[in-house]
């Protein structure tokens, strides 16, 4: 399983904090990963237009998406590879 972390930096107010929206997961039976919403957003205010952008960022990256979500530059978006060591 692979997991990267899918970070929001809205940069409103000179501010250098991030949500984390979702993370997107790989499992090992798909080729194609799944986009989970953060539980931390099920009590705010974040609109569905921010998942509906993740999730067409993880589409638009296809056929690598870890690769180029990894690598993907926005002043917006980042990506931290959250993947469980196999000894946890």
């Amino acid at each position: 399983m692979r997991v990267l972390e899918a970070r929001f930096h809205s940069r409103q107010g000179g501010g250098e904090g991030f949500i984390v929206v979702a993370h997107v997961v790989w499992s090992r039976d798909r080729d194609r990963p799944d986009v989970q919403p953060s539980p931390s957003l099920m009590g705010s205010m974040v609109p569905a237009t921010m998942l509906a952008k993740l999730q067409y960022l993880v589409e638009s990256s296809a056929p690598e998406t870890f690769t180029r979500l990894m690598a993907l530059k926005s002043q917006f978006w980042s990506f931290v590879d959250v993947t469980p060591s196999r000894g946890t």
